[in-house]
């Protein structure tokens, strides 16, 4: 039983060695392309949010402050050519933004019927979600260091929030009618008009600043309102813009001849 438990030992640390050898031994090959898969966990920051469509739809002035937070994921790709790869991120992340506004009209559900608000306004939303980039990268220069990405993007919406203080104006039963003016600030939640899903498209730039290590440049722009089909309490939609600058390692390679 030692001999079959030792024997296994040592035949599992020469396939490891034999493994990374042949990783070394084939990075050092630049001139003959060998197919590979590689997986590569990655961390960065976040930050943007949604934003009106079109951007004079508030009828005012629209000044956003998005927060900045952390990703968490992870790279597949797999190089199909010299200079193309095709691949997939799987991340982890919190979009969070706060606004102000001032708004004409905005029409909103409140006392079991529609009001029309008219004044200032400031906003509050963040999304939790999974994304999932896919894409085609195109590598440029001598070392075929630098990667321009291309795609689209899904993304699962699990927590998400968008509240609105009405902070002065006034609100009325039909537009520009005022039944009543603002006193002290009121809540409005549209929380639950917020779609669970999200879908659109992906840019970015990478680079490898390491021989295992890249930094990268995303954009994501959302195609799709954030609410539900068939909300009627908006006369204008909201979609997602945000961008991301991650950090990644090649943690495992397989190479295929």
């Amino acid at each position: 039983m030692f001999l079959k438990t030792h024997s296994f030992v040592i035949a599992l640390t020469l396939t490891v060695l034999g493994f990374f050898s042949r990783d070394t031994l084939m990075a050092q090959q630049p001139g003959a392309f060998v197919p590979s898969f590689c997986i590569a966990p990655q961390i960065g920051t976040d930050i943007g949010g949604a934003m009106p469509v079109p951007m004079n739809a508030v009828g005012g002035n629209f000044n956003a402050y998005p927060r900045l937070n952390a990703t968490l994921g992870a790279r597949f790709f797999l190089n199909i050519h010299s200079r193309w790869t095709l691949g997939v991120n799987l991340n982890y992340k919190t979009i969070a933004m706060d606004a102000d506004a001032r708004v004409s009209n905005q029409k909103f559900k409140g006392e079991n019927m529609e009001q029309y608000f008219t004044g200032t306004s400031q906003m509050s939303m963040g999304f939790t979600i999974l994304e999932l980039p896919l894409y085609a990268e195109f590598l440029v220069g001598k070392k075929r260091q630098h990667g321009i990405q291309l795609g689209v993007f899904g993304a699962y919406v699990f927590n998400s929030r968008f509240i609105t203080n009405a902070v002065k104006g006034f609100i009325g039963s039909e537009p520009d009618r005022i039944d009543s003016e603002i006193i002290t600030p009121q809540v409005m939640d549209f929380s639950s008009l917020l779609d669970t899903w999200d879908a659109g498209l992906f840019a970015g730039y990478q680079a490898r600043i390491f021989p295992r290590i890249q930094m990268g440049l995303h954009i994501m722009m959302g195609v799709k309102d954030i609410f539900l089909p068939g909300s009627e309490f908006f006369d204008y939609k909201m979609k997602q813009m945000r961008g991301s600058v991650t950090v990644s390692y090649d943690l495992v390679r397989i190479f295929q001849r």
